[in-house]
């Protein structure tokens, strides 16, 4: 998308067209073109794709020694008795989504900003720097697989929130109008969405569906989402305050001090998420 993002800005540049109440310029233009890709999906949806049969299968009551140690863990009490241990691993990797959804939508409501600002790149320029970075990510996806057999989740989730807070704080302490190599953008930007984002995030993900388990999925992972979705609004609101009333270097720092909170937290509780997500 932000490849089609810089196109319609190069295309149309300041150029408006209007019919009735209907605006077309280089910011409405995206936003009619998702709206349709969204309607071609529920159609596809609707008319080509059908509903998973589910087949019942006997349960067995007999436990290994192994998963009875993982359930009488997960369902020991933690934080002076308010929550067991699962209902505390399912609320960090949450706050986790939180973190990593919050810290990258913070980033792209700010960094084309930026990288006008503070590098001189034009909005299509950098949406074509971010595209590209982006269309690493996706093999970077595709490759998750392989990483899965020499890396664990807990792993992946520190290298990747790690690499992202790398590479958000090294665009901090640059000043507005000075000859800022264009290079440093460029490697913030491969570090944030080619490697950090997209194997920390997938990673969080990964965990969270072996902490669930076998238990129904529908309502915990309608929360997960719905946490991510509201860090994507809360956080860029934070952040445009943070950059207004203060710098956005110091929204950088802030976005950093996260990650790098989350990174402690999945450390010191690596044995327990280890243990409820085997």
């Amino acid at each position: 998308t932000p490849f089609i993002g810089a196109f319609f800005a190069k295309v149309l540049g300041q150029n408006e067209f209007r019919v009735g109440i209907f605006r077309l310029n280089m910011f409405t233009a995206p936003a009619y073109f998702m709206s349709l890709i969204i309607v071609m999906t529920l159609f596809f949806l609707v008319v080509y794709f059908q509903d998973r049969q589910r087949i019942a299968t006997k349960k067995s009551n007999k436990k290994s020694a192994r998963r009875c140690a993982i359930d009488e863990l997960a369902n020991s009490t933690t934080l002076w008795g308010l929550l067991t241990v699962y209902d505390a691993c399912i609320l960090g990797c949450m706050l986790l989504n939180v973190s990593t959804k919050g810290s990258i939508a913070s980033f792209e409501t700010l960094g084309i900003l930026y990288a006008d600002s503070h590098f001189g790149i034009d909005q299509s320029r950098a949406g074509n720097i971010v595209a590209s970075s982006g269309t690493v990510g996706v093999i970077a996806l595709l490759l998750m697989g392989k990483l899965a057999q020499y890396f664990t989740d807990i792993q992946l989730i520190n290298g990747g929130m790690i690499v992202m807070a790398i590479g958000i704080v090294s665009l901090a302490g640059f000043s507005e109008g000075e000859e800022n190599q264009t290079w440093r953008y460029m490697g913030a930007m491969f570090l944030i969405y080619s490697i950090g984002y997209p194997i920390g995030h997938t990673a969080v993900i990964g965990l969270f569906s072996k902490i669930v388990g076998r238990r129904p999925q529908g309502v915990l992972m309608g929360w997960f989402s719905s946490a991510g979705s509201l860090a994507r609004i809360f956080f860029p609101i934070v952040s445009g305050l943070v950059a207004q009333f203060n710098d956005i270097s110091t929204m950088f720092i802030i976005l950093t001090f996260v990650l790098i909170l989350s990174t402690i937290f999945v450390t010191l509780s690596r044995y327990t998420l280890s243990m409820l997500s085997s």
